[in-house]
This record gives structure tokens, C-alpha cells and sequence, in this order.
């Protein structure tokens, strides 16, 4: 016989994407029972099993320090289109990412870190040593060489074994290169699709011949929420504190959160 689906009530809403600059929050509605015969079942995304709010629409602080809860997997890129110039400024982007991240196990971050060409290397695992990580940036070399993204996103899920359960997990992919072969784009995809199972993923494009409608297949939903473009690597360190808000659900003043620091170191 026909028959339509039959929906699950409504899930819980999603935490806000966003502390500052318009995040989104959202929730769906799953099915329960297939349809059958010439029965018919609303899209995914159709008015009948998805809606969407706009959350935190308030402007970000010029200095901000990330204080959200979450296992933090970033993929920077090393591959020869970046040039030395773009690869350095990169690096320092990370590093003050890194000073503006509120490191703790218990009760803040864990940042591991990976560089991707053709070859892998993962700088540091899940942890909220800032030294640690500090260290393992400012040492790694520039490879050059081919953009290796599908390896690189099945390693940021082999780095999340290390995680914490009762923590979310998201991965940011910093590239300003495509795949280098048709088949390393399909092999993108495919890790892209695995990796999401895991974590919230995300991608920072560093150059306008990578724009947000060729990555936005590999992100998380919303599309919107998870592509960030700025136009040249170079351009990184002026972006440290977008790039901060944009994967930080939780943010403070740089200010508040020093006077909170040594408050706590002074009882």
C-alpha cells in the first residue's frame, strides 16, 4: 500500500555556531518510517523537518580569548603553492591562535595540531600542554610538494581517539590549494564524509581559486557556518581573532579573562 513517512518529534536545538557575529542554532526532525509504495517523505531540509535561528548576532571584541569546551583539531597546509612567505605567516597565525586559546583538559580546550602536503605529519596530538604546542609549531619546516587533503582528513580522525567524550570534537582545515589530481578531489570527498561522522568539520580557504562553493561539499551543515575565505595566506595574521570567533562557541575579552587568571592565581 502508499504510505508517507512517519517523523520523529522535533530534536533538541543546536548550540549556537557562533559566540559573536551571527551564529546560527538549528534542529531536525528525523524518520521514524520510511515511506512506501507512491507514499511520500518531506527533503531534509524542507520546512517540515528543519529549521533554523539566528543566535549571537552581536559584534566580536577586538581581542578575544576562546574559553569554549571542545577537542580542537587544526590541518594547516604545507604544500608548494603556498610559498615560503604564505607558509610563515600561516605559522604565526597558529601560533597566536594558540595565545588566545583558554588551554585546560578539565574544563577548556585540547588543540592538536597536523601539517599536510603530500605527506602528513601530525605536530601534536590532542592536549592542552601550550608549550608543548608552541614548540611543535615554531619547529616544523615547510614541505612543499602536493595537497594531500583526503590523508589529511582521515588523521584528523585518527587524532580524535584521544579525545574526550563528554567534549565536542571540531576539525579546521586551513588550505590555499586544491587537490592536486581529479581523484584527490573525489579522495577529499571521501575523507571529508568520514570525518564528519566525528567532529564539526570546517575549512579556511586562503585564496580566491579555492572558493566557499568548491570546499562547501566537505564541511558540516550549516554550509555557511563552517566556510571561512580570506583572500591570501599572507593575509592570516590580520585574521587571527576572526579566525578565533569563527570556530569558538565561547569567547571573553582578552581583558576579562586575564583579570579571571590572576584572580585565581592570587587565592
Amino acid at each position: 500500500c502508499d504510505r508517507p513517512c512517519l517523523l520523529h518529534n522535533w530534536g533538541r536545538w543546536r548550540a549556537c555556531t557562533r559566540a559573536c557575529d551571527r551564529g546560527m542554532r538549528w534542529r531536525s526532525r528525523k524518520i521514524k518510517r520510511a515511506a512506501t509504495g507512491d507514499g511520500r517523505c518531506p527533503r531534509t531540509f524542507s520546512k517540515a523537518r528543519y529549521e533554523r535561528r539566528v543566535c549571537n548576532a552581536q559584534p566580536c571584541p577586538l581581542d578575544v580569548v576562546c574559553v569554549a569546551r571542545m577537542d580542537l583539531v587544526i590541518g594547516i597546509d604545507a604544500s608548494g603553492s603556498m610559498g615560503l612567505s604564505g607558509w610563515k605567516a600561516q605559522r604565526t597565525a597558529l601560533l597566536q591562535l594558540v595565545n588566545r586559546m583558554a588551554l585546560s583538559k578539565s574544563a577548556g580546550i585540547q588543540l592538536g595540531v597536523l601539517k599536510f602536503a603530500y605527506k602528513i605529519t601530525i605536530l601534536s596530538q590532542l592536549t592542552d600542554d601550550k608549550k608543548k604546542l608552541i614548540t611543535a609549531i615554531t619547529n616544523t619546516k615547510f614541505d612543499r610538494w602536493t595537497t594531500n587533503i583526503g590523508g589529511a582528513f582521515r588523521s584528523m580522525k585518527g587524532m580524535l581517539q584521544f579525545g574526550r567524550r563528554d567534549a565536542p570534537s571540531i576539525c579546521m582545515l586551513w588550505t590555499d590549494g586544491r587537490p592536486s589530481r581529479p581523484s584527490s578531489k573525489y579522495d577529499a570527498g571521501l575523507g571529508a564524509k568520514s570525518l564528519r561522522s566525528s567532529c564539526r568539520v570546517m575549512v579556511v580557504t586562503m585564496r580566491p581559486a579555492v572558493p566557499k562553493s568548491y570546499v562547501a561539499p566537505w564541511v558540516s551543515h550549516p554550509k555557511s557556518q563552517n566556510v571561512m575565505v580570506v583572500n591570501h595566506p599572507s593575509l592570516m595574521v590580520q585574521k587571527v581573532m576572526k579566525v578565533n570567533t569563527f570556530v569558538c562557541g565561547r569567547v571573553q575579552t582578552f581583558l576579562d579573562w586575564t583579570k579571571a587568571q590572576n584572580a585565581t592565581k592570587a587565592r
